[in-house]
């Protein structure tokens, strides 16, 4: 007989099928398919949906504020399927990281009485932000933080608070995202939709189209109304004209889906508060429920739709526990006259939803405060804007290892962000003021990393103007540049996930091909300064993030066509006085492990060292033609010849050096004998990039290779230049007292030439013009020479100095000239056709000449004139030639003039008779040979000056 089997009956296997079978909300939420949002508690994201019930009154007034974790975001605010005036709704704005826009909406959007409507706001951006939605009106204001679309849910209950208030009533609405839904709303309570009243028990179904609002009011507390949808929606909840401890106050909250709920909360107690609070618990299914006021425990066991109200007295923090999800609504009552403030609803987050990042926004007119709620032991290392939290009193929260606190904010519009590295927290923003008050938790920074932030002040004046152009609807290379920059550092630092340094080079490198770097003269200095200095920073931050996120890997490194890096992880613990030396193509960098100053921890840092293979080229072609890079006067007359190298350290917090560390870099262009070489580092200073030497000396350099030591880290190179000579003060003394002597001898010469009628004739005037233009260039040069502050007036003075030197020079060949003519035509007895034709042409000539060639100069290099050290001709391009080849051409003729009248005297006085000779020898000596040896000599010692 073959043994019978073991059967389940019937009823058995139906009991454990529904055993197994997920709650209702589990199930709602899985026929969602495609549709479904995540459930989770997020805050940030990049599309929001909302809709403003109706507000107590006639008036009001409707904003959302956007606040940015990443620069350049887009951001649209819109109603798209209602039109205003005859026109659709859109406004288009910019907001920058850390930084909270408001935006403010017509007043026709608010939705009054209970029906369907098509005044759906939509809120979306090209990058995460977080919103929160304002309904404002005096004495009624009221906030709500919005959840994006990707946390949206499709099962909700509904809590409104209670009231006895004649003109008061509860409301809440549903709002629909891009596609048609089904809706079902399971009555709790007594409700009115259109012309119909509906209590406990109806269900109401709507069809609502893409981007509608369905707004219902209740007759009485609608409490427990359940509302489901096939896909995912909003629900906004609220009280209108509510009115208990203060006049007429509108109140509205976003709810979370039941998928969003969670089993552990704590609420801590307003600071201003003095009456009674109120806490609704709200269960989706059977559930027993913990809550400790104070050292006093109580639990209660709540069904599936069933609210519990549970009043919170003031000063002392709640801690409520359930086995199963529950939702939290807190709700402020407002306080008693004279301090009235206004009644708020707040969402309260679980304690499994607390987080490492928070950023909340003051209210302006509010005093503004920040309730945290953390581990007892973690609460040191909380920071509010990179800043420790100071003479914050912690308190217990009983029956928890928490503890609650209270930090007093400001009261302008401002942003701040809240943080601790490695405990999560929870953060209420509230506020209150004269019949106001307003409560939001604070916007968790779930996917956004702090340390991989640039947020210097310079960044921020650059985001400011590049905001500025997007709004006036312009565009700009330069912030295109910048954007790409950021979105590359933001790629790397915001994913929760190990890189690679390929993924820094390579995007990186390719922006120095961008234009903004490449297009030379036809940018400004300060934008291709400022890009330069943002990739510079960016680069550092994201080869460090990659370190410090692959703590397997103690070295990394990676070598492209443009850039080199390497990356050493160090444990603190066991640093010493080991030198770590890391690589970039032929440059290097030494530095001690012991060498960062910091705080005693356990935690690893980093080093990054790269090695940039054609910026020193950008730099040179961009930059150094301006004139304006160098920080030092010494070193402007310097061009780089080196690569382009950064080192960076860190662990995501600031840190300083203790000792120096050692570059090694190769030389471009081989030093000669004649040569320095100056280590320098990159500086961003009041909108100028700068090369600078303060901080950094060179220890060692040889034809190939220069060794530099740098007390800081940063981006740095070699600078090389002619060794340039030192003035020497016996000299200088000599100068100006011989100048002055100089001046003293041509004034008396000058008085000379023009009081003594005698002595008049060709040679006089010669010379009279002569010691004019020797006068007028001694006095300048004496008194002007070194006067370099202003460039424009020290290149007037150097173009002025040129022109009389060269006139000087002029008037020598003109002297020459005359002698060597008159001493040629001795034989001649009257030449008085020669005189006129010199009185005719010397003074064209003489002063005409200098002229032409000093604007000819002028004109082929206006820069060439004016030194960092005197008002004088640059030896840059040779310049110095536009002097010293006419002067030298003069000498050369003066002298091969002197020789020939020598010549000529010689024969023509030896054949002479005695007594004619006689009589010519002396008057030829008595004006005209001493004046061959003055033309011929007076080029040698002002040549000389000149010279030197």
């Amino acid at each position: 007989m073959a043994r019978r089997g073991f059967a389940f009956p019937p009823m058995f296997f139906l009991l454990g099928l529904f055993w197994f079978l997920p709650p209702a909300s589990v199930q709602t939420t899985n026929r969602i398919g495609k549709f479904s949002g995540t459930c989770q508690t997020e805050t940030l994201g990049r599309e929001f949906i909302t809709s403003y019930m109706e507000d107590c009154g006639n008036s009001s007034q409707f904003e959302v504020q956007i606040t940015g974790y990443f620069a350049f975001t887009s951001v649209s605010v819109s109603i798209p399927n209602y039109l205003f005036h005859g026109a659709r709704f859109e406004n288009k704005t910019m907001v920058n990281q850390g930084e909270m826009v408001r935006v403010m909406l017509p007043e026709s959007v608010g939705v009054k009485g209970s029906h369907v409507v098509s005044k759906v706001v939509l809120v979306k951006a090209d990058k995460d932000i977080s919103v929160v939605s304002v309904s404002n009106k005096h004495v009624s204001p009221e906030t709500t933080v919005l959840y994006p679309v990707s946390s949206l849910g499709n099962e909700h209950y509904v809590v409104t608070p209670s009231t006895e208030s004649f003109n008061s009533y509860p409301e809440f609405s549903i709002i629909t995202y891009k596609e048609p839904n089904s809706v079902e709303v399971h009555v709790k309570g007594k409700l009115h939709y259109l012309t119909q009243v509906h209590s406990t028990g109806s269900k109401l179904n709507f069809k609502p189209f893409s981007f509608q609002v369905i707004q219902l009011q209740g007759i009485e507390d609608v409490s427990g109304t359940r509302i489901v949808s096939e896909k995912p929606v909003a629900v906004l909840v609220g009280q209108v004209c509510f009115c208990n401890s203060t006049k007429c106050n509108h109140v509205f909250e976003q709810l979370l889906p039941v998928c969003g709920w969670g089993t552990t909360y704590i609420i801590p107690p307003l600071p201003w508060q003095k009456v009674n609070d109120t806490v609704y618990i709200t269960a989706s299914q059977s559930t027993t429920v913990l809550y400790q006021r104070g050292e006093q425990q109580e639990n209660v066991t709540l069904t599936g739709g069933n609210v519990l109200q549970l009043p919170v007295k003031a000063s002392i923090p709640v801690y409520i526990s359930a086995n199963v999800s529950i939702q939290v609504v807190f709700y402020s009552l407002g306080a008693a006259n004279p301090n009235s403030s206004h009644a708020f609803l707040m969402n309260v987050p679980d304690v499994a939803s607390y987080c490492l990042m928070y950023s909340i926004n003051e209210q302006e007119g509010f005093e503004n405060f920040a309730l945290m709620v953390a581990n007892t032991s973690e609460t040191p290392a909380i920071i509010l804007d990179n800043q420790p939290l100071r003479d914050m009193e912690w308190k217990p929260v009983p029956g928890t290892e928490f503890v609650w606190g209270m930090h007093t904010l400001g009261r302008a519009m401002k942003s701040h962000a809240v943080e601790h590295a490695s405990s999560p927290f929870s953060l209420l923003s509230v506020g209150t003021a004269a019949m106001d008050s307003y409560g939001i938790p604070g916007s968790c920074r779930k996917n956004v990393t702090f340390k991989c932030q640039t947020d210097t002040q310079q960044t921020k004046e650059q985001l400011k103007r590049c905001k500025d152009i997007f709004q006036q609807g312009n565009t700009s290379e330069f912030c295109s540049f910048m954007n790409s920059t950021l979105v590359n550092l933001e790629t790397i630092c915001a994913e929760d996930r190990a890189a690679s340094l390929e993924e820094v080079a390579h995007p990186f490198g390719s922006l120095l091909n961008s234009s903004i770097l490449s297009a030379g003269g036809s940018k400004s200095k300060w934008e291709v300064a400022s890009a330069v200095t943002f990739l510079l920073q960016s680069v550092e931050l994201a080869a460090l993030t990659v370190a410090l996120r692959s703590p397997e890997k103690k070295t990394q490194n990676v070598t492209t066509e443009f850039m080199a890096i390497e990356t050493l992880l160090v444990q603190a613990a066991s640093c010493g006085d080991e030198v770590f030396r890391l690589r970039g193509q032929e440059e290097t960098m030494d530095i001690r492990c012991n060498a960062v100053a910091r705080a005693a921890t356990e935690d690893p840092w980093a080093v990054a060292f790269i090695s940039y293979s054609t910026l020193d080229s950008i730099i040179n072609r961009t930059l150094l033609d301006e004139g304006d890079l160098m920080a030092d006067e010494k070193l402007r007359n310097f061009h780089l010849n080196s690569r382009v190298v950064s080192g960076a350290i860190g662990d995501g917090r600031p840190m300083n050096l203790s000792k120096p560390v050692n570059f090694t870099l190769r030389n471009r262009q081989a030093k000669k004998e004649e040569e320095e070489t100056r280590c320098v580092h990159w500086k961003f200073i009041d909108g100028n990039g700068t090369w600078a030497e303060d901080g950094c000396k060179s220890l060692q350099t040889n034809s190939t290779h220069t060794i530099c030591s740098c007390d800081h880290l940063s981006s740095f190179a070699l600078l090389m230049g002619h060794t340039g000579v030192e003035e020497s003060y016996p000299l200088t003394v000599v100068t100006y007292v011989g100048l002055t002597f100089s001046l003293l001898c041509l004034l008396l010469a000058i008085l000379t030439f023009l009081l003594c009628r005698s002595i008049r004739n060709v040679s006089t005037s010669l010379h009279l013009q002569l010691c004019l233009c020797l006068f007028l260039a001694d006095l300048l040069f004496l008194t002007a020479v070194t006067r370099t502050r202003s460039r424009v007036v020290c290149a007037v003075i150097a173009g002025f100095l040129h022109y009389l030197f060269l006139a000087g020079f002029t008037w020598m060949f003109l002297e020459g000239l005359h002698l060597f003519l008159t001493v040629r035509n001795l034989k001649v007895v009257n030449y008085t056709s020669a005189s006129r034709f010199k009185k005719r042409f010397m003074y064209p000539f003489g002063y005409g000449v200098p002229a032409l060639v000093v604007a000819i100069s002028a004109a082929v290099n206006p820069g060439g004139y004016g030194t960092s050290n005197h008002c004088w001709l640059s030896l840059e391009r040779g310049f110095h030639w536009s002097f010293l080849g006419p002067v030298c051409a003069i000498i050369l003729i003066n002298l091969t003039f002197f020789i020939v009248t020598l010549w000529i005297l010689r024969d023509k006085l030896s054949s002479l008779n005695e007594d004619v000779s006689t009589l010519k020898d002396t008057s030829i000596q008595k004006s005209h040979p001493s004046g061959s040896v003055r033309a011929a000599e007076m080029p040698c010692p002002l040549s000389d000056t000149c010279l030197f």
